[in-house]
C-alpha cells in the first residue's frame, strides 16, 4: 500500500484540498503536489499508525499549511509564499523525535532489504550452454546421423525401446550465484512422453571437451558462479513412441526449473543443435515392438 493511500494520510490531503481552495489554482496544485512528495518520501509504504502520526503532526494541520505558505490570500494583494516549502518541510522534520526515525528507518529496511534482494536474485544472467555435448550411450553415439537442412543440425540416433538413452551437455554459470538444477520443466523427453531425468556433475572436467562419464553426477545439482559442469539428460524410450521408418522427435532448447537465491525459475538452454530419436529401417520396427510401456527411468 503506497503512504498516500494510508487512511490518516488520505484524510489529511482531502483536508489539504478543502484548505487549498483559497488559493490561485497554480499555486495549490504545486502546494499540493510538494506535500505529497514529502509524504511519500518521509514515509516507507505499509508504515504503520504511529508512524503515520509522527510526520503528519510535524507537517501541522492543513489549514495551517496552506495558511503558513500563503499568508496574503484574501487581503486583495498578490499571493507570495512568506517562506519556500521545502524549508518549512525540513523545520518540521527537525520537531520529529528520533524514535520515529528510528522506527520509520527500521520499516524502510525491513520493506527494502527482502525486495532488493529478491530483485538481484531475479537479475542474475541465465545458464548457457557451452556447445560440448555427446550421447551418453556408446550405442547411440556409435550409430548418430546427423542431417543439416535450412540452416539447423539435427542429431538423430535410433531409438531403443525400452533402454535408457540421452545425451550430456557443458553448461557454464555466468550469474554472480551458485545456481542449482533442481529438475525439467518439459513435459516429454524425445523418446518418451514423460519429463527426463537432469542430473549435475559434481566437478567440471580439467578439458571442457572432457569425458561426461569421467565425473559423478547428482540430482539437483549445483553450478557455482562462473563455472561448468556437465548436464546430463535421460529417459527411457517408449515402446511404440514413433509412428514408423524415417519419423524422429528430438528437442533443441532444455527447459530447467532452476533455484537461484530463494526463487525458483525456468530457463530454456538453447542448445544450437536438435538432438534427436527415430526410427531407422536397420532398427526396431514401431510393427512389431509391441504395446508395452516402460516407467519413467
Amino acid at each position: 500500500m503506497s503512504a498516500l493511500e494510508h487512511p490518516l494520510v488520505a484524510r489529511y490531503l482531502r483536508e489539504l484540498d478543502v484548505a487549498l481552495d483559497r488559493l490561485p489554482p497554480d499555486a495549490a496544485a504545486e502546494l499540493a503536489e510538494q506535500i505529497r512528495a514529502h509524504l511519500e518520501e518521509a514515509l516507507p509504504p505499509d508504515a504503520d499508525d504511529k508512524a503515520v502520526a509522527t510526520v503528519l503532526a510535524a507537517l501541522g494541520p492543513a489549514s495551517l499549511v496552506a495558511e503558513a505558505a500563503w499568508p496574503e490570500v484574501g487581503t486583495g494583494r498578490s499571493a507570495v509564499p512568506r517562506e519556500p516549502l521545502s524549508r518549512r518541510i525540513a523545520k518540521s522534520a527537525r520537531k520529529v523525535p528520533i524514535t520515529g526515525w528510528l522506527v520509520i528507518a527500521a520499516l524502510c529496511i525491513a520493506i527494502g532489504l527482502p525486495s532488493g534482494t529478491v530483485i538481484y536474485w531475479r537479475t542474475q544472467s541465465s545458464l548457457q550452454f557451452l556447445t560440448t555435448s555427446a550421447w551418453w550411450s556408446r550405442a547411440d553415439w556409435s550409430h548418430e546421423v546427423d542431417t543439416q537442412a535450412a540452416g539447423a543440425t539435427q542429431e538423430t540416433v535410433p531409438i531403443r525401446p525400452g533402454q535408457i538413452q540421452g545425451f550430456a551437455i557443458t553448461i557454464y554459470n555466468p550469474s554472480d550465484m551458485t545456481q542449482v538444477i533442481v529438475g525439467s520443466a518439459d513435459n516429454i523427453s524425445p523418446g518418451a512422453p514423460v519429463p527426463p531425468q537432469i542430473a549435475v556433475s559434481t566437478t567440471g572436467t580439467l578439458r571442457q571437451s572432457g569425458e561426461p562419464h569421467w565425473v559423478r553426477y547428482r540430482i539437483g545439482g549445483p553450478i557455482p558462479p562462473h563455472s561448468y559442469r556437465w548436464v546430463r539428460v535421460l529417459w527411457r524410450s517408449y515402446y511404440c513412441y514413433l509412428n514408423g521408418v524415417g519419423s524422429s522427435q528430438g528437442t533443441s532448447d532444455l527447459l530447467l526449473r532452476v533455484r537461484v537465491g530463494l526463487i525458483t525459475r525456468t530457463e530454456d538452454i538453447q542448445l544450437g543443435t536438435e538432438y534427436a530419436v527415430g526410427v531407422f529401417a536397420s532398427g526396431p520396427h514401431p510393427a512389431s515392438c509391441g504395446s508395452q510401456a516402460v516407467p519413467h527411468p
